[in-house]
């Protein structure tokens, strides 16, 4: 029905549909790459400025939900 929920379910190991490991890959090789942590301060603050950047970008959001191993998402209504 128009306007409900579609249920998906996955494989039990299958991070290559997860939109989450989209985000953690792109902030893994664009921000934080092999960044030395140094303290417990720096291990939490390290990946905000980059996490907040990205939610500036929403064509960057939405790029991980059209990735074809994601597009089963079909967030049509996403879409700005």
């Amino acid at each position: 029905q128009e306007g409900m929920l579609e249920l998906h379910y996955l494989p039990p190991y299958s991070p290559e549909l997860n939109t989450d490991e989209l985000v953690w890959n792109n902030l893994k090789n664009q921000a934080l790459g092999r960044k030395l942590i140094t303290s417990r301060e720096s291990l939490r603050a390290m990946p905000l400025s980059p996490l907040r950047r990205m939610q500036r970008l929403p064509a960057l959001i939405q790029s991980f939900f059209l990735a074809p191993s994601t597009c089963y998402t079909n967030l049509q209504w996403f879409l700005f």
